[in-house]
């Protein structure tokens, strides 16, 4: 049974249109095909990936101290000290802020578990500083600034 949708030809008729189509495509300019697929094929959604810490987003974070220890004597760096404050959204959506000191922890917060979201829209204030509505693992959306989104 044909729907209203179905069409019928012979299979000759068949077999002209697609010699047609095999000849457009092997003498058509291959950069105009694919800027045409490109442009009217629907758009992926961005994803982007989150941090996770202590079962929190990491929605923010800022550089509170970062200095270098100096031998009295020689001059030369022997160390360094560094301290950071972390903006974590928890599920109920309240946010709280953490301290982490040293890189290597700072490190670590941002980078060994990471969730995966997908970007909704993008934003640009007039000063140039762009934002991202994000939708989150579990429905959420929440807008966050590009230097947050890993």
């Amino acid at each position: 049974m044909e729907s209203k949708e179905d069409i019928t030809i012979k299979k000759e008729e068949w077999d002209k249109v697609q010699a047609q189509i095999k000849m457009l495509e092997a003498v058509a300019d291959k950069g105009r095909v694919f800027n045409y697929q490109t442009s009217n094929s629907p758009k992926k959604p961005i994803k982007i990936k989150l941090s996770v810490y202590q079962e929190k987003l990491i929605v923010g974070w800022k550089t509170l101290e970062d200095s270098l220890i100096k031998n009295p004597t020689t001059g030369l760096t022997v160390g360094e000290v560094q301290r950071y404050e972390i903006k974590l959204l928890d599920k109920t959506g309240e946010e709280s802020l953490i301290e982490i000191v040293g890189y290597p922890a700072f490190s670590a917060a941002r980078y060994n578990e990471r969730v995966e979201c997908e970007v909704q829209g993008k934003k640009e204030d007039y000063d140039g500083k762009v934002s991202y509505d994000v939708i989150l693992p579990d429905g959420r959306t929440i807008s966050l600034q590009s230097q947050f989104i890993n």
